[in-house]
């Protein structure tokens, strides 16, 4: 029976990580998208399909929801035998995973939510299987992707997830409404050449502010600022960010990210254009996404995480052709491998839900019903067999298509699938590119262990929460505020978590 969740959920806490692949490059999709090989049902068919629970996350809810669900049911039976139940929840679910996971409510496959508890709280209270045995047996696929770093996502050998197979890392950056530009005669050059720094924004703010002054320069989502947002900016915080490695392909040494003279100049900045008019006032607190704001057409600019071709996909989410100002520099580190695919301790044939995920990982039509659809109703490819581009319909929109995920980032394998319209055909070779030119840090693979230190953290969070998307909105005067952020969180027990973290991360590094 098909399960829709739709709750009222808790303020969610603080993106804990980047969702991230790991290990070899990403598999190119084969001819024309189409799966690269099926599972043949077990026993041949002959015994009863498993019931696999799978649950996802969705933007919105599609019109068309209910449909690509039947046809994605059909496919699992099809080709598994097995009688896929669908959960789809919003963005923010942790909560409602919560609730199926502690009340014993059957579910299979799940994402590994990105919040502040991270996987060591789901492995130490056993929500979630380990998936290093089931990988040895139902594992063909994720090692073709993976190779020798299948099992990486692992806190002391357990392997809790299956990370998603995309970019190790983003770069931070600062996406703009092309139009705007074109509108103020700003010359960015191509690929914003002109611009070398973050402070470089400032006379483009300027020049945007006057020219519109009814529209908001700079805003979105309270977590995504260039001094808030603790991903993409070339550290590794080593799986949250209180105690953080400043320059990670080169020193181990763990350091207080909040009084590094980067972050000092980035509130400082913040709160120079805060004082100018430049931000959007509520957003310390606004949860409405930068993408929102700017599909509605009041919002020149918004800070995100960016990658090769992120400009493709700001366009399609915002219906405005838009630029990408990369500012940061993308670090394979420790964080791009805590969030993937899981299987619950609540799965009922726990080697059948492997099955099921290593199958997904493989099949490029399920890739493409989770992220467009149903073909030849919501996306069509454009020259099927000879190209691996996909689009919209004949007369079919982003607004009028009854169902458009474009969450690639959150598919299990989404290089396998469609390339939208506006990328290159060799997109995972783009890709694959920019992985391995990456740096990487000396971290990469550690994760710290939190479970002697949860009340700490949690005292952590609460001061985070208090200062940090304060200082990073603009809206407080670092001045005063920051020495106050700083001494709290040291009274919190900031100190014996970098403490922890040296200590772990140094045995780690010896082990190696």
């Amino acid at each position: 029976m098909k399960k829709r969740i739709w709750a009222v959920l808790l303020a969610a806490l603080m993106v804990a990580a980047v969702f991230a692949g790991c290990g070899s490059e990403p598999v190119a999709p084969s001819e024309g998208g189409e799966s690269g090989g099926t599972a043949a049902p077990s026993e041949g068919g002959s015994e009863e399909p498993y019931d696999v629970t799978f649950m996802y996350v969705v933007g919105s809810d599609h019109p068309d929801q209910a449909k690509v669900e039947e046809a994605m049911k059909a496919l699992v039976l099809e080709e598994l035998n097995m009688n896929l139940n669908v959960v789809t929840v919003p963005s923010t679910y942790s909560t409602q995973l919560m609730l199926m996971l502690t009340s014993g409510e059957a579910l299979d496959v799940f994402p590994m939510p990105a919040d502040g508890s991270g996987p060591l709280s789901y492995i130490t209270n056993g929500y979630i299987q380990d998936l290093g045995p089931l990988l040895d047996l139902h594992g063909d696929k994720v090692e073709a992707i993976y190779g020798d770093e299948s099992k990486i996502a692992n806190i002391d050998g357990f392997v809790f997830a299956i990370p998603m197979n995309k970019e190790r890392d983003y770069a931070g950056g600062m996406i703009m409404r092309k139009d705007i530009l074109d509108q103020c005669g700003i010359d960015v050059g191509e690929n914003c050449s002109k611009l070398t720094k973050l402070e470089d924004m400032t006379a483009v703010f300027a020049a945007v502010h006057e020219k519109f002054p009814d529209m908001t320069v700079f805003g979105g989502d309270y977590i995504f600022t260039p001094a808030s947002i603790f991903l993409g900016r070339g550290i590794d915080n080593l799986g949250n960010e209180f105690g953080v490695l400043l320059d990670p392909a080169e020193n181990t040494t763990v350091t207080n990210w909040y009084e590094s003279d980067e972050y000092i100049r980035r509130v400082n900045l913040m709160r120079e254009w805060y004082q100018a008019g430049y931000v959007q006032k509520d957003m310390a607190t606004s949860t409405d996404s930068g993408t929102t704001q700017m599909r509605a057409g009041n919002l020149f600019c918004d800070f995100d995480l960016t990658k090769p071709y992120r400009a493709v996909e700001a366009e399609q989410a915002t219906g405005f052709p838009c630029v990408c100002f990369d500012f940061d520099e993308p670090v394979k580190n420790s964080c791009t491998v805590l969030d993937g695919w899981s299987i619950a301790s609540n799965s009922e044939n726990p080697e059948k839900a492997m099955e099921f995920l290593n199958w997904v990982y493989g099949s490029a039509e399920f890739n493409n019903l989770m992220n467009w659809g149903i073909e030849g109703e919501h996306f069509v490819y454009v020259d099927k067999g000879n190209s691996p581009i996909v689009d919209f319909p004949e007369g079919k929109d982003l607004d009028s298509v009854g169902y458009h995920q474009n969450r690639g980032w959150e598919l299990p394998n989404q290089y396998i699938a469609g390339i939208w319209a506006g990328n290159p055909e060799d997109l995972p070779d783009a890709m694959a590119k920019y992985n391995k030119d990456m740096k990487i840090s000396k971290a990469y693979g550690f994760i710290f262990n939190g479970a002697d230190y949860e009340t700490e953290l949690a005292n952590l969070n609460s001061v985070r929460e208090k200062y940090a998307y304060a200082l990073g909105s603009g809206s407080v005067d670092p001045e005063t505020e920051l020495a106050k952020f700083n001494a709290e969180l040291y009274a919190a027990g900031l100190q014996t978590i970098m403490d922890a973290k040296q200590e772990q991360l140094d045995a780690w590094l010896a082990s190696k």
